[in-house]
Parts: C-alpha cells; sequence; structure tokens
C-alpha cells in the first residue's frame, strides 16, 4: 500500500486531534511490513483536504545556492538553522542537534513540505541560562559527540573529543550566566544534555520549524558558510 507523505501527514493530524493526550513510555525500532489494503474509508475522510494540503506544501518559499548537509564537525546545515535561530532572541549562542535535523536542503527551490520533512516535530524555541560549570558541560557534550550545531561560540578541539580552546560569551566571574537558545526537547534533557535540566525556561511561542519557515519566506535566497567556529586539530 502507498500513499502520498502529505495524505500520511493530513490523515494522522485528523485522528489525533480527535483523541485524549496521550504520553509515550516505551517504543521498538522494528519495521513490520502492511500487507493491507487502504482502507477507503479513511481515504475518503481525507479526499477533501488532500488538494489543499499538497498545494500548501508544494509551495516555494525559497532558494538555496547550494546543498546544506550535516556533515563534518561543522555542518552549512547546523549553521544554517542555528543563526537563522538566534535572529528570534537575544541569547548569547544556540544550540541544536543533528538527530533533531531530520533531512538537508538541497540546492535549488525549497518548498514548504521540504521544511517540514527537516523539521517533522512540534518542538519549540526555549531560552535558558548556563552558569560556568553547565557552560563548560555544553562545550564538553559538543566535542566529545564530533560536534552539534550550535552559532554564537568558537571552539577548538583535539581529535579525541577534548576542549582545546573556546571563547567566553559572558563574564562568570561577575556572576554573569550564558543565554542559550535551544528547543524545548533538549532543554528538558532529551539527547543526554543533563546540563539543561532544572534550569528555568524561557518560551518564545515560536516552533522550530516555523522559525526556518519564516527565515525562507523572508529571504528569497539562502545560503550557509563554514566560518570556522568549531576547529578539529592534532594532539598537541
Amino acid at each position: 500500500m502507498k500513499l502520498k507523505k502529505h495524505t500520511i501527514y493530513l490523515g494522522m493530524l485528523l485522528i489525533f486531534s480527535c483523541t485524549s493526550t496521550y504520553n509515550l513510555q516505551s517504543f521498538d525500532s522494528n519495521t513490520i511490513e502492511i500487507k493491507a489494503s487502504a482502507d477507503t474509508i479513511a481515504l475518503a475522510i481525507i479526499a477533501p483536504y488532500q488538494k489543499g494540503i499538497e498545494t500548501e506544501m508544494n509551495e516555494v518559499i525559497s532558494y538555496s545556492k547550494n546543498s546544506l548537509t550535516k556533515k563534518g564537525a561543522e555542518s552549512l546545515l547546523g549553521n544554517f538553522v542555528t543563526d537563522l535561530c538566534l535572529n528570534y532572541s537575544d541569547a548569547h549562542m544556540c544550540v541544536m542537534n543533528n538527530g533533531g535535523l531530520r533531512s538537508i536542503i538541497d540546492k535549488g527551490p525549497i518548498t514548504r513540505g521540504e521544511i517540514y520533512e527537516l523539521m517533522p516535530f512540534e518542538n519549540e524555541l526555549v531560552v535558558l541560562e548556563l552558569n560556568k560549570e553547565d557552560y563548560l558541560g555544553l562545550l564538553n557534550y559538543i566535542c566529545k559527540r564530533s560536534g552539534e550545531p550550535f552559532s554564537g561560540i568558537k571552539i577548538t578541539m583535539n581529535k579525541e573529543g577534548r576542549v582545546i580552546t573556546n571563547s567566553w560569551p559572558v563574564n562568570f566571574e561577575e556572576n554573569e550566566k550564558v543565554k542559550v537558545l535551544t528547543s524545548d526537547y533538549l532543554a528538558n534533557g532529551g539527547d543526554k544534555m543533563s546540563f539543561f535540566q532544572n534550569k528555568e525556561q524561557y518560551k518564545l511561542g515560536l516552533k522550530l520549524r516555523d522559525a526556518i519557515i519564516d527565515h525562507c519566506e523572508k529571504n528569497d535566497t539562502i545560503t550557509a558558510n563554514l566560518d570556522g567556529r568549531i576547529k578539529v586539530i592534532d594532539n598537541e
């Protein structure tokens, strides 16, 4: 059975909009093959909305000068997303995770549907504050994972994932704290970012996906560059 991707999105919205909220306790990553014909009743319910959804998702909202991928400790896609997010807050830095970016942005026209594929989750942008200890924990985390998307600071690391040098966005000696923009998923300790846990969160009222879409709609052409915000050097 094959259904168009946007049909499935719409079907899920219709189903879950009529049900109570549940918390996922566990999941199984095994793939289950379904051998069945399409549910004609479900398709009949979806059909009136399908054309509108397809039109909206196929709308071209910008153009990319180059392919934005997640390749490398510093990536074009990671720089693009974290840089644009900083425009929506007064945070010192932004950090995301590669796992949350589910696809790439190819060179050429960008449709709204492609941004949904890039960021299919309902993650919201939040700002929280870190003291010196937690800030260093964040830097160590980024380096141990051989790089994660971030903007606003610079890091030099060795090939073993140890921080060699880094920038200091605030004066910790004056009891200042670093304002970090991230997603609510990561702010709650997702992807083992424990240094974010138990911190007061300031919600922007904006989803990460909507920030990306808004940026694309306001810029007819987008691009990204590698600027050396994270450098990997040989062991000293």
